[in-house]
């Protein structure tokens, strides 16, 4: 374990997270912010897919067989790099909670 020190007004402010030890109050903190991030991953993909009624692997197929209409405007082009961006973002997070639970 790396040793660190907190300032008196950070450990003073950590009075009111969940734990008893330092190290569980800063993994609740690390959780509670990877869950509000994942939530507006969510959030966001869910807008998608309610937008073009699929999921991001059907519409990625859809795109890929010719299937989306205008999938060369600006406004789908950009849609389909956000959510895609938005599903890698969601799996890092996903991994991230994975791994302050082991």
């Amino acid at each position: 374990m790396k040793p660190f020190s907190i300032s008196e007004k950070v450990y003073d402010k950590l009075k009111i997270i969940e734990g008893k030890e330092i190290d569980e109050k800063i993994f609740h903190l690390l959780e509670t912010n990877a869950l509000m991030r994942l939530k507006e991953c969510e959030e966001q993909i869910f807008r998608f897919e309610a937008k073009y009624r699929m999921d991001y692997k059907g519409f990625k197929t859809a795109w890929e067989k010719g299937a989306i209409k205008h999938k060369r405007s600006h406004q789908v082009e950009k849609d389909f790099m956000e959510w895609e961006g938005f599903e890698s973002e969601r799996e890092k997070w996903l991994g991230t909670l994975r791994d302050i639970n082991d």
